[in-house]
């Protein structure tokens, strides 16, 4: 499997692994959103490869801290999928990589998820509350919001709370 940044010849293959693994439209039509949402720039889609079709998508896009030391480069992780018959495969963890990959060569400095810790966690993942990185809104469980750091010794040196993409602010985007 070959993971890569996505093109913009690929966002329709994109959307449609999107609704084909949430076996829903409302994921695509967020990456959509994201995707032409000034708010979220820069952005980083990358994609997984497989026999020369595309069967895993990830979107990071940027996001700033509130009440932190200025500078800190922050992502966020949303959404990620992959086709159904490719799942378990690898393809979420690589498409992670890769985009940490990615990031950490662009400068930034974290990189955030909401999702399920006993997966993310196996990603680099750790829980964010307690080095003082707060979500927009509560979460629960907490556990469920989680950061990557993409620099030696950048946790505990920054806090504040998430501020990310106005198609992302909606509280409805922010439930485990």
């Amino acid at each position: 499997m070959r993971f890569r940044e996505a093109n913009a010849a690929e966002v329709e293959a994109a959307l449609r692994i999107h609704r084909l693994a949430f076996n829903r439209a409302e994921e695509a039509e967020l990456v959509a959103r994201l995707l032409q949402d000034p708010s979220a720039q820069p952005s980083l889609s990358v994609v997984a490869e497989a026999k020369g079709r595309l069967v895993g998508h990830a979107l990071f896009t940027a996001l700033s801290l509130v009440g932190s030391r200025p500078g800190a480069g922050c992502s966020i992780l949303a959404p990620l999928a992959v086709l159904p018959a490719h799942q378990r495969s690898g393809a979420g963890r690589g498409l992670i990589e890769c985009g940490c990959q990615l990031l950490s060569e662009r400068g930034s400095d974290l990189v955030f998820v909401l999702g399920d810790p006993r997966y993310y966690t196996r990603c680099g993942f750790v829980p964010a509350l307690p080095f003082g990185l707060q979500a927009p809104y509560a979460i629960a469980p907490e556990e469920a919001w989680m950061v990557r750091p993409l620099r030696p010794g950048v946790l505990g040196k920054v806090h504040g709370t998430v501020r990310c993409a106005q198609s992302l602010a909606a509280e409805r985007y922010w439930r485990e």
